[in-house]
């Protein structure tokens, strides 16, 4: 055999060996692509289902909620309108809160606080100071829900991050 001819054969072994190990490198390459989609793909499922279930959970905190405020505001419509409340403790109460303690019926709820003595005295009825309380302890209920919730978040990021 001439060593043209052997040349030939060497260069198409050499040439089937390299197309074979191509094609070796790139199914361990396929196979790793794999891997990692099916790993992403299962990240992606936990993930789901973790705001899935913190969805539920707020949902149904939301209607427990809701539902509380309901009766509360039941039983503040069965309160009696006398006044519970002087004009001194309405205005300082005013001055801490949002929402201003409404007046007595004839009263705009905009009037200032306790005015001078005997002149725009302002008092507070039982159903006021309830549906106040009510709703204080509502947003109380609300922020309360929504720290627990991020606090839970942080933890599952905090162990996340310890398992890697």
């Amino acid at each position: 055999m001439s060593w043209a001819v052997q040349a030939v054969i060497a260069a198409i072994i050499f040439a089937t060996g390299a197309a074979g190990g191509v094609k070796w490198q790139l199914g361990v390459q396929a196979r790793a692509d794999l891997a990692a989609a099916d790993l992403r793909a299962l990240d992606a499922k936990r993930q789901i289902k973790i705001i899935d279930a913190a969805a539920v959970k707020h949902v149904k905190t939301l209607a427990t909620l809701n539902n509380q405020l309901g009766d509360a505001r039941e039983k503040i419509a069965a309160l009696s309108g006398r006044e519970c409340l002087d004009a001194g403790t309405v205005g300082l109460l005013n001055n801490i809160a949002a929402d201003p303690v409404p007046a007595t019926a004839g009263e705009p709820a905009s009037a200032p606080g306790a005015a001078a003595a005997g002149v725009g005295l302002r008092f507070a009825t039982e159903r006021d100071t309830a549906s106040a309380i009510a709703a204080c302890r509502t947003r109380y209920a609300e922020v309360s829900s929504q720290l627990n919730q991020i606090l839970d978040i942080e933890e599952g990021r905090q162990g996340l991050s310890l398992e890697k």
